[in-house]
């Protein structure tokens, strides 16, 4: 998606019941967190509905309990598709389209993003391996990144979140390091803003990560 008008973007966000054991479930293992989510849209949107419908998530550890953010294109989830008290309260939706047709260059906005931060070292003979970065140049990774997806950042806070645990077939685990983006920034390039906004950034968006969350910044 280049524009803000080609597609409607949806926002989903479910307050967790802590005392459901779905949730427990889902929580321990980012593998049935990724299918839970998965489950939420139909089956006939392809092989894969997270790509057709540009679906990502971010889990917001509140301390009133946890939080699901959920975005997608075109539809939005399924509620029924959900376990009985699986949410705590009602489900609240939300439309996009009117935050993107606003979010023009100059614009001044907060963000978040959790991400996995990484770079890749070339050994000759050898395929390319994947290094995780923090500090300095986990924040330089982020400047880049927000460069590219139309932003420059004035302020960056940088938080480590709890890693990623993931299962890939039978017996292969994933492990992501993640690292929470939070900070301030003007609007340079509407385009990629958008684009990044509605297909992530960065790996990992399978499991919960590259969900960019812009908002108005106003000065106090």
């Amino acid at each position: 998606m280049t524009t803000a008008t080609t597609t409607t973007v949806h926002l989903a966000r479910l307050t967790l019941n802590p005392r459901s054991r779905h949730v427990h479930n889902d929580l321990r293992d980012h593998t049935a967190l990724h299918r839970r989510v998965s489950a939420l849209f139909p089956d006939q949107t392809g092989t894969s509905p997270r790509t057709t419908h540009n679906i990502l998530y971010r889990l917001e550890r509140e301390p009133t309990g946890p939080q699901l953010l959920i975005q997608s294109t075109d539809i939005t989830i399924n509620r029924n598709a959900l376990p009985a008290n699986y949410t705590a309260t009602d489900i609240e939706y939300r439309e996009l389209n009117p935050l993107l047709h606003w979010a023009t260059p100059g614009r001044t906005i907060r963000y978040r993003i959790d991400a996995n931060p990484l770079k890749t070292e070339f050994i000759p003979g050898r395929r390319g391996r994947r290094i995780p970065l923090t500090g300095e140049t986990a924040l330089t990774w982020w400047e880049r990144k927000a460069t590219h997806a139309g932003l420059t950042p004035h302020l960056i806070l940088d938080t480590p979140q709890p890693p990623v645990h993931a299962t890939r077939g039978n017996k292969k685990h994933a492990h992501l390091n993640v690292t929470r983006f939070d900070g301030i920034a003007t609007i340079t390039d509407t385009n990629a803003l958008h684009q990044a906004i509605t297909t992530g950034i960065g790996q990992g968006r399978a499991y919960g990560l590259g969900l960019l969350s812009i908002a108005p910044h106003h000065e106090q």
